[in-house]
């Protein structure tokens, strides 16, 4: 990659990670999807930034071009994070029918202590 391109992406590279830490100062997103992304955009300006891992990246993975090794290799991040998300939202889905669960028991409980055990039915 030229030192053009290079510059190029490590300024946005380094945008994108102001913009995560204003994220997380305003508390618009959580400190542990944070993180991913931190280490998501530090890797990739690692990676694009020194001309030797990107030489050795691709003949790692037995690609032809750095281009299709750096695309194969944002297609992991993608999937790992869809992975993450969704281990997020079936923790969240869990607590919410243990919620809901917990509210209709109370105003049962609510409701028989105004009306008796017998009408509440």
């Amino acid at each position: 990659m030229s030192l053009q391109g290079i510059i190029f992406v490590d300024i946005l590279s380094v945008g994108f990670l102001l913009l995560i830490l204003n994220l997380v100062r305003t508390k618009k997103l959580n400190i542990s999807y944070a993180v991913i992304w931190f280490l998501s955009v530090l890797g990739l300006m690692v990676i694009i930034s020194v001309p030797s891992l990107l030489t050795l990246l691709p003949r790692l993975m037995g690609a032809v071009f750095p281009a299709s090794a750096l695309s194969l290799l944002a297609f992991v991040l993608i999937f790992l994070t869809l992975i993450f998300f969704s281990v997020q939202l079936s923790a969240i889905s869990t607590r919410q029918i243990e919620l809901a669960q917990a509210i209709a028991i109370k105003g049962l409980l609510a409701q028989e202590e105004i009306t008796g055990p017998e009408k509440a039915e």
